[in-house]
Protein backbone atom coordinates (compact mmCIF):
# COMPACT_ATOMS: atom_id res chain seq x y z
CA UNK A 1 0.00 0.00 0.00
CA UNK A 2 1.63 3.48 -0.77
CA UNK A 3 0.43 6.47 1.02
CA UNK A 4 -1.33 8.87 -0.65
CA UNK A 5 2.00 11.63 -0.13
CA UNK A 6 3.93 9.08 -1.81
CA UNK A 7 1.70 8.44 -4.99
CA UNK A 8 3.33 9.80 -8.09
CA UNK A 9 7.68 9.05 -6.88
CA UNK A 10 8.55 6.27 -9.08
CA UNK A 11 10.89 4.51 -6.66
CA UNK A 12 7.35 3.81 -4.42
CA UNK A 13 5.97 0.82 -7.16
CA UNK A 14 9.54 -1.05 -7.90
CA UNK A 15 9.64 -4.23 -5.60
CA UNK A 16 11.70 -6.39 -8.04
CA UNK A 17 14.67 -5.02 -10.50
CA UNK A 18 12.88 -6.67 -13.57
CA UNK A 19 12.16 -4.87 -16.78
CA UNK A 20 8.68 -5.66 -15.98
CA UNK A 21 8.56 -4.04 -12.46
CA UNK A 22 10.31 -1.26 -13.98
CA UNK A 23 7.85 -0.47 -16.56
CA UNK A 24 5.18 -1.08 -13.92
CA UNK A 25 6.67 1.83 -12.18
CA UNK A 26 6.77 4.02 -14.71
CA UNK A 27 3.07 3.57 -16.05
CA UNK A 28 1.61 3.68 -12.10
CA UNK A 29 3.91 6.87 -11.05
CA UNK A 30 2.31 8.70 -14.20
CA UNK A 31 -1.20 7.73 -13.46
CA UNK A 32 -0.83 8.87 -10.15
CA UNK A 33 1.14 11.88 -10.80
CA UNK A 34 -1.81 12.96 -13.34
CA UNK A 35 -4.36 12.41 -10.66
CA UNK A 36 -2.83 13.98 -7.92
CA UNK A 37 -1.87 16.74 -10.40
CA UNK A 38 -5.13 16.52 -12.94
CA UNK A 39 -2.92 16.71 -16.04
CA UNK A 40 0.93 17.03 -17.14
CA UNK A 41 3.31 17.32 -19.95
CA UNK A 42 5.91 15.44 -21.67
CA UNK A 43 8.40 17.87 -20.38
CA UNK A 44 7.37 16.84 -16.42
CA UNK A 45 7.65 13.31 -17.35
CA UNK A 46 11.16 13.86 -18.98
CA UNK A 47 12.27 15.11 -15.50
CA UNK A 48 10.41 12.80 -13.00
CA UNK A 49 11.36 9.67 -14.73
CA UNK A 50 15.02 11.16 -15.61
CA UNK A 51 14.57 10.34 -19.71
CA UNK A 52 15.32 11.78 -22.93
CA UNK A 53 11.98 13.47 -25.18
CA UNK A 54 12.26 10.63 -27.62
CA UNK A 55 11.98 7.72 -24.91
CA UNK A 56 8.97 9.59 -23.17
CA UNK A 57 6.66 10.32 -26.45
CA UNK A 58 7.18 6.80 -27.12
CA UNK A 59 6.09 6.16 -24.05
CA UNK A 60 3.13 8.36 -24.28
CA UNK A 61 1.71 7.04 -27.43
CA UNK A 62 1.97 3.75 -25.83
CA UNK A 63 0.33 4.60 -22.92
CA UNK A 64 -2.65 6.62 -24.99
CA UNK A 65 -2.95 3.09 -27.56
CA UNK A 66 -3.51 1.40 -24.23
CA UNK A 67 -6.22 4.08 -23.65
CA UNK A 68 -5.28 4.89 -20.19
CA UNK A 69 -4.71 8.55 -20.98
CA UNK A 70 -5.75 10.90 -23.27
CA UNK A 71 -4.11 14.12 -25.29
CA UNK A 72 -5.43 17.70 -24.83
CA UNK A 73 -3.86 20.14 -27.55
CA UNK A 74 -3.55 23.77 -26.31
CA UNK A 75 -1.45 26.56 -27.21
CA UNK A 76 -0.74 27.77 -23.56
CA UNK A 77 2.77 25.67 -22.70
CA UNK A 78 5.46 25.00 -24.74
CA UNK A 79 4.95 20.96 -25.45
CA UNK A 80 1.28 22.42 -27.24
CA UNK A 81 -0.48 19.43 -25.41
CA UNK A 82 -0.78 18.29 -22.15
CA UNK A 83 -2.40 14.55 -20.62
CA UNK A 84 -5.13 13.52 -18.62
CA UNK A 85 -7.04 10.22 -17.38
CA UNK A 86 -8.95 7.99 -19.19
CA UNK A 87 -11.46 5.61 -17.22
CA UNK A 88 -9.85 2.83 -17.90
CA UNK A 89 -6.61 4.79 -16.25
CA UNK A 90 -8.70 5.53 -13.59
CA UNK A 91 -9.93 2.07 -13.00
CA UNK A 92 -6.74 0.70 -12.75
CA UNK A 93 -5.64 2.86 -10.18
CA UNK A 94 -8.07 2.10 -8.37
CA UNK A 95 -7.89 -1.63 -8.60
CA UNK A 96 -3.84 -0.89 -8.08
CA UNK A 97 -4.89 1.08 -4.47
CA UNK A 98 -8.18 -0.90 -4.03
CA UNK A 99 -10.05 2.35 -3.48
CA UNK A 100 -12.49 4.32 -5.32
CA UNK A 101 -11.20 7.42 -6.63
CA UNK A 102 -12.89 10.60 -8.07
CA UNK A 103 -11.24 12.60 -10.77
CA UNK A 104 -13.12 14.66 -13.10
CA UNK A 105 -10.43 16.70 -15.47
CA UNK A 106 -11.33 17.43 -18.69
CA UNK A 107 -10.76 19.73 -21.49
CA UNK A 108 -12.67 22.67 -20.02
CA UNK A 109 -11.31 22.77 -16.77
CA UNK A 110 -7.58 22.73 -17.71
CA UNK A 111 -6.96 26.11 -16.33
CA UNK A 112 -5.22 27.58 -19.68
CA UNK A 113 -4.28 31.21 -18.07
CA UNK A 114 -1.83 29.27 -15.51
CA UNK A 115 -0.90 26.21 -17.23
CA UNK A 116 2.56 27.20 -17.99
CA UNK A 117 3.15 28.40 -14.28
CA UNK A 118 1.46 25.00 -12.95
CA UNK A 119 3.52 22.92 -15.43
CA UNK A 120 6.73 24.68 -14.32
CA UNK A 121 5.67 23.78 -10.10
CA UNK A 122 5.47 20.46 -11.49
CA UNK A 123 8.67 20.11 -12.90
CA UNK A 124 10.17 21.39 -9.53
CA UNK A 125 9.17 18.86 -7.45
CA UNK A 126 9.73 16.01 -10.58
CA UNK A 127 13.06 17.12 -10.05
CA UNK A 128 13.35 17.11 -6.34
CA UNK A 129 11.69 13.40 -6.99
CA UNK A 130 14.00 12.21 -9.44
CA UNK A 131 17.49 13.17 -7.14
CA UNK A 132 15.88 11.34 -4.77
CA UNK A 133 15.47 14.39 -2.42
CA UNK A 134 11.78 14.18 -1.90
CA UNK A 135 10.10 11.85 0.38
CA UNK A 136 6.34 12.76 -0.19
CA UNK A 137 4.80 15.98 -1.77
CA UNK A 138 1.70 17.78 -1.40
CA UNK A 139 0.20 19.52 -4.62
CA UNK A 140 -1.60 22.76 -4.24
CA UNK A 141 -4.87 20.97 -5.68
CA UNK A 142 -4.77 18.66 -2.51
CA UNK A 143 -3.99 22.19 -0.45
CA UNK A 144 -7.39 23.42 -1.68
CA UNK A 145 -9.43 20.25 -1.10
CA UNK A 146 -7.91 20.33 2.86
CA UNK A 147 -10.13 23.40 2.88
CA UNK A 148 -7.51 25.78 3.88
CA UNK A 149 -9.89 28.83 3.21
CA UNK A 150 -7.92 32.22 2.90
CA UNK A 151 -4.66 30.39 4.29
CA UNK A 152 -1.93 30.78 1.71
CA UNK A 153 -1.89 27.81 -0.63
CA UNK A 154 1.38 26.87 -2.16
CA UNK A 155 2.73 25.68 -5.39
CA UNK A 156 3.61 22.71 -3.56
CA UNK A 157 5.26 21.53 -0.54
CA UNK A 158 7.79 18.64 0.17
CA UNK A 159 9.15 16.50 2.63
CA UNK A 160 12.84 15.70 2.37
CA UNK A 161 13.12 13.64 5.01
CA UNK A 162 13.72 16.40 8.04
CA UNK A 163 11.53 19.57 6.89
CA UNK A 164 8.94 20.40 4.71
CA UNK A 165 9.66 23.05 1.93
CA UNK A 166 7.27 25.01 0.13
CA UNK A 167 7.92 25.22 -3.96
CA UNK A 168 6.64 28.85 -4.80
CA UNK A 169 7.49 29.40 -8.80
CA UNK A 170 7.52 32.83 -9.94
CA UNK A 171 6.48 33.49 -13.41
CA UNK A 172 5.39 37.21 -13.77
CA UNK A 173 6.36 40.19 -11.85
CA UNK A 174 3.95 41.23 -8.72
CA UNK A 175 3.06 44.65 -7.15
CA UNK A 176 4.32 45.44 -3.81
CA UNK A 177 0.98 45.64 -1.80
CA UNK A 178 1.05 41.99 -3.35
CA UNK A 179 4.73 41.06 -1.93
CA UNK A 180 3.30 42.57 1.06
CA UNK A 181 0.96 40.77 1.52
CA UNK A 182 2.68 37.31 0.18
CA UNK A 183 5.25 37.91 2.95
CA UNK A 184 2.64 38.10 5.92
CA UNK A 185 1.35 34.62 4.61
CA UNK A 186 4.85 32.98 4.21
CA UNK A 187 5.32 34.22 8.15
CA UNK A 188 1.52 32.96 8.93
CA UNK A 189 2.58 29.72 7.21
CA UNK A 190 5.98 29.04 9.35
CA UNK A 191 5.17 30.70 12.76
CA UNK A 192 1.57 29.89 13.14
CA UNK A 193 0.22 27.33 11.23
CA UNK A 194 3.48 25.38 10.62
CA UNK A 195 2.87 23.97 7.92
CA UNK A 196 6.64 24.51 6.34
CA UNK A 197 9.88 25.47 7.36
CA UNK A 198 11.61 26.82 4.00
CA UNK A 199 10.10 28.33 1.39
CA UNK A 200 11.80 27.93 -1.89
CA UNK A 201 11.22 30.97 -4.58
CA UNK A 202 12.20 29.45 -7.98
CA UNK A 203 11.71 30.73 -11.63
CA UNK A 204 13.03 30.37 -15.20
CA UNK A 205 13.84 34.02 -15.21
CA UNK A 206 16.54 35.57 -13.03
CA UNK A 207 14.95 39.13 -13.44
CA UNK A 208 11.93 38.18 -12.04
CA UNK A 209 13.58 36.47 -9.00
CA UNK A 210 16.10 39.87 -8.59
CA UNK A 211 12.73 41.71 -8.64
CA UNK A 212 11.57 39.89 -6.38
CA UNK A 213 14.20 39.81 -3.47
CA UNK A 214 14.61 43.77 -4.40
CA UNK A 215 10.92 44.40 -3.32
CA UNK A 216 11.23 42.18 -0.46
CA UNK A 217 14.07 44.00 0.91
CA UNK A 218 12.01 47.40 0.51
CA UNK A 219 9.36 46.14 2.52
CA UNK A 220 11.97 44.50 5.07
CA UNK A 221 13.54 48.38 5.47
CA UNK A 222 10.07 49.94 6.88
CA UNK A 223 9.26 49.48 10.29
CA UNK A 224 5.71 50.11 9.42
CA UNK A 225 5.41 46.79 7.64
CA UNK A 226 6.53 45.05 10.63
CA UNK A 227 8.67 42.12 9.06
CA UNK A 228 11.80 41.13 10.66
CA UNK A 229 14.31 41.08 7.64
CA UNK A 230 16.06 38.15 9.91
CA UNK A 231 13.75 35.66 10.13
CA UNK A 232 12.95 36.06 6.24
CA UNK A 233 16.47 36.00 5.05
CA UNK A 234 16.16 32.28 7.24
CA UNK A 235 13.12 30.44 6.28
CA UNK A 236 12.90 32.38 2.64
CA UNK A 237 15.49 31.10 -0.08
CA UNK A 238 15.71 32.45 -3.68
CA UNK A 239 16.87 29.71 -6.11
CA UNK A 240 19.06 31.50 -8.37
CA UNK A 241 20.74 28.05 -9.89
CA UNK A 242 21.81 28.10 -13.35
CA UNK A 243 20.32 24.36 -14.08
CA UNK A 244 17.23 24.74 -12.79
CA UNK A 245 16.66 28.02 -14.41
CA UNK A 246 17.28 26.81 -18.19
CA UNK A 247 15.34 24.11 -17.63
CA UNK A 248 11.84 26.04 -16.68
CA UNK A 249 13.29 28.31 -19.55
CA UNK A 250 13.90 25.92 -22.19
CA UNK A 251 11.44 23.35 -21.86
CA UNK A 252 8.27 25.47 -20.49
CA UNK A 253 8.60 29.01 -20.77
CA UNK A 254 6.85 30.09 -24.53
CA UNK A 255 9.38 31.94 -26.31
Amino acid sequence: MIPRNERGIPARYINSPSTQARHQAKLFSMLDWIYRHGFTSPAVLMFLWGLDRSVVNKLLRRYEREEVIAEIATFACRDKRVFVLKPKGLRLLEDFHSEDLKYNMKKSTIPVRTLTHDLMAQAVVAINVNKGKCVFFITEREQEKDTLGKRRRFDAIIFNGSEFIAIEVEASAKQIPNRLDILRRYRTAIIEEQRVQTILLCSHSNRLLRDAERIHNKLFAKQENKLDKEFFNEHVKYVYNKETMSNLRQHFWLS
